[in-house]
């Protein structure tokens, strides 16, 4: 048997099909490599020479020279022994393939397919072209129920029962079983988009936002919330149209050597330490406001000649962005096990059993726990704030965290051109821009307040 197998290995060739003793080849099959027939790699595989690779016929000796990555030591069935540094090098998007050979032999990346392009050339392009589509429709459906669920947790501070239907509902309840639909549509889109994507189009709450908030707590709808929320959806807009919208499932195994990683190990820490020094500087200003909370353990931060008026720049403006800041730094870990389980939950639709680990589950559970905190702190802003700018605020903050997420945990910057990298830093300056139209909103606030009063004064004067 050995013998035989030796004998094709050194079998001269002129094609592909020289090599083949099968009509359908798959990825275990003989090609056709320098007039020998061998096996080949795919792309992101472990290799010791150029030729092992498949795309060898377009990098020639470059073929073997790219940097191997974590999940480069997992294969089908788990952990694999690295015998060489570097990997194969996939063909870059819209460059030449070979349609004859099948998925991950072609010399397209993973990502991307070997289709043809309207000059009847074959080309690696960006694949699960239709699967982005379904992603899309069960984003904006999950936004637009959670930005309904939202308002009717923050009108539930005012109003604790709806009357619906001849019964009587908790609209706290009501707002949150509407969220929690919401959050399992979008978590449900994880499975067909990549994370930078699905991030850009969470852009389209904050239209349904511009609509609800008004109609369900009597906001005043301005034309700096109109401003702000055309910079924020066409900065979002402008990332949307530079992210990959292809889709990499990933295997258990993959995912757990990704998250041990040197740079993605800094990036969890980074995240938590300024969780944990926002939360710090929060509690500091909290018990020594108005905004404290009876018999709160962080008593030990009070200072006698310290307390923040509600007028005062820090309530006023920086309190906003602390809450904020919490909730969009842990939605950041939300979405990225959001998109975790979502990659088992695929694998496991298409037969591949996820759920037979004990680490699933646990992914589960933090996907649980994190979701609850960020709505937790997301509601502490409401308590003091309009949703129509701590909405907006949140969105910008949870989109510029979630595509680093996923820049830097998925790769999705990996195989970015020039061009989607400019793209992505206009579209944040689009983001910021919008920004400012939210910090002058506060201030108009105010001046509604007043407004408000001084006409009641006069009623009742008038009415004396």
């Amino acid at each position: 048997m050995l013998y035989y197998f030796c004998t094709a290995l050194l079998k001269s060739c002129i094609t592909d099909t020289d090599c083949w003793s099968i009509n359908r080849p798959d990825i275990h099959s003989l090609y056709c490599v320098d007039g020998t027939c061998q096996k080949l790699l795919g792309p992101g595989e472990n290799c010791i020479k150029p030729s092992d690779c498949a795309s060898y016929f377009y990098f020639g000796p470059l073929a073997c020279s790219a940097k191997c990555r974590a999940e480069s030591e997992c294969d089908k069935i788990g952990i694999i022994q690295i015998t060489s540094k570097y990997c194969c090098r996939p063909v870059p998007e819209e460059r030449e393939c070979l349609p004859n050979r099948p998925n991950l032999l072609n010399g397209c990346n993973v990502k991307n397919s070997c289709v043809m392009d309207e000059n009847g050339t074959f080309k690696c392009k960006s694949g699960n072209l239709n699967d982005w589509i379904y992603g899309m429709i069960l984003s904006i459906s999950g936004n637009l129920g959670i930005n309904i669920g939202i308002n009717l947790q923050k009108k539930s501070y005012k109003q604790p029962f709806l009357a619906m239907l001849n019964m009587k509902i908790n609209t706290l309840s009501f707002g949150a079983l509407l969220y929690a639909i919401g959050k399992i549509l979008s978590f449900a889109a994880y499975i067909y988009g990549n994370q930078s994507l699905l991030a850009s189009l969470s852009a389209f709450g904050l239209i349904s936002n511009s609509i609800f908030a008004p109609l369900i707590n009597k906001e005043i709808f301005t034309y700096k919330d109109f401003l702000s929320i055309v910079f924020v959806l066409s900065g979002s807009s402008i990332i949307m149209a530079n992210s990959g919208r292809s889709n990499k499932v990933y295997s258990l195994c993959q995912l757990l050597k990704m998250y041990t990683t040197y740079e993605n190990m800094i990036w969890f820490f980074s995240l938590f330490f300024l969780i944990l020094v926002l939360y710090l500087v929060v509690k500091y200003v909290e018990v020594n406001s108005d905004w404290s909370f009876p018999d709160d353990k962080f008593d030990f931060f009070k200072r006698e000649n310290v307390f923040y008026e509600d007028t005062s720049i820090t309530l006023k403006y920086l309190m906003l962005l602390f809450y904020v800041g919490i909730s969009a730094l842990i939605g950041a870990f939300t979405s990225l096990f959001a998109k975790s389980f979502g990659e088992m939950l695929e694998k496991t639709i298409a037969g591949d059993n996820q759920f037979v680990f004990a680490v699933t589950y646990f992914f589960f559970f933090l996907l649980v726990t994190f979701t609850f905190w960020q709505i937790y702190w997301l509601n502490r802003a409401l308590r003091h704030y309009d949703s129509l700018l701590t909405l907006p605020v949140f969105h910008a903050m949870w989109t510029i965290l979630s595509m680093l997420n996923a820049g830097i945990f998925f790769s999705d910057f990996e195989y970015f051109s020039y061009n989607q990298f400019y793209g992505f830093g206009l579209g944040l300056g689009v983001i910021f821009i919008g920004s400012f139209f939210l910090a002058s909103r506060v201030k108009d606030k105010d001046k509604v307040k007043v407004l408000k009063i001084e006409t009641k004064i006069v009623i009742e004067r008038k009415e004396d």
